[in-house]
């Protein structure tokens, strides 16, 4: 496996969700560290492919338009 290049980032979080974070990281074995990249990691797959798929729709795609129709 290859030598990934490492940067380290700053957050600062509530008291409340760093509690929630130790317990979390207790609980699955893994460090504070581990459970902020895992969870970096999503965010940014998550969003790229939400906002890939935005594009693609906003490219080649058609959208209907719905209207809402008082009834009066």
């Amino acid at each position: 496996m290859g030598h990934r290049a490492m940067n380290t980032l700053t957050v600062t979080v509530s008291d409340d969700l760093r509690q929630r974070l130790d317990a979390l990281a207790e609980r699955t074995g893994k460090t504070i560290d581990e459970c902020l990249l895992t969870a970096v990691e999503e965010f940014a797959d998550t969003w790229e492919r939400h906002l890939d798929d935005v594009h693609q729709i906003d490219e080649h795609e058609a959208r209907a338009v719905l209207k809402a129709v008082a009834n009066d």
